[in-house]
C-alpha cells in the first residue's frame, strides 16, 4: 500500500503532557511527523484544546495511530482527513521577497486568497490561504522562483 499524506484533528484535555503523549504514539510506531500545532480554544477550561497533527502513512498505519490517539487519557476525540479533503484549509504565514509581489498577484488563482500583512525592508509579510494542495502548490512555484524566504504553515477543518 502507498503511503498518503494525513492530517488529525484532536480534540484532548489542554493539561501538561497532552502534546508529548500524542507525539509519542508517532515515535513510537515509527511515523514522522510533518507538523503539529497544539492550541487551547478557551482559556478558562481544560476541556476544549485542539492539536492538528499532519503525516504520512498508508490508510492501516493511519487506524492504528488514530486508535492509539483515542486511548490516551488526555485525548476527546481524533477526526481523521486526507491531506487533499475539500473540507480542510490551509493558512501559511510567509515573508516573500517584494520583487515577488506583482507575480503573486498575477498568479493567485480563485482557490487561493493572500493578504499583505506587512512590509520591512525588501521584504513583506503575507498570509496566504485556501484549498491544502493549493497553498502548497502555490509555495512551491514561490520557492521555485526564489523568492520564498519564510514560511509557516498549517490547516483547519471546516
Amino acid at each position: 500500500m502507498d503511503e498518503q499524506r494525513w492530517i488529525f484533528v484532536v480534540r484532548s484535555l489542554d493539561r501538561p503532557g497532552a502534546l508529548t503523549s500524542a507525539a509519542s504514539v508517532f515515535s513510537n510506531r515509527g511515523v514522522s511527523l510533518e507538523g503539529i500545532l497544539g492550541s487551547g480554544i478557551d482559556s478558562n477550561t481544560t476541556q476544549d484544546a485542539r492539536m492538528l497533527i499532519s503525516f504520512q502513512a498508508t490508510a492501516a498505519k493511519k487506524e492504528v495511530l488514530r486508535r492509539a490517539l483515542e486511548r490516551l487519557s488526555a485525548v476527546v476525540a481524533v477526526e481523521a482527513y486526507p491531506y487533499a479533503a475539500a473540507n480542510l484549509r490551509a493558512i501559511a504565514s510567509t515573508r516573500l521577497k517584494n520583487s515577488a509581489l506583482p507575480w503573486l498577484q498575477q498568479t493567485v488563482q480563485d482557490d487561493v486568497q493572500f493578504e499583505i500583512i506587512s512590509t520591512q525592508g525588501d521584504e513583506t509579510t503575507v498570509l496566504l490561504n485556501g484549498h491544502t494542495i493549493a497553498v502548497e502548490h502555490l509555495l512551491s512555484q514561490l520557492k521555485d522562483e526564489q523568492a520564498l524566504v519564510d514560511v509557516v504553515m498549517t490547516a483547519i477543518a471546516l
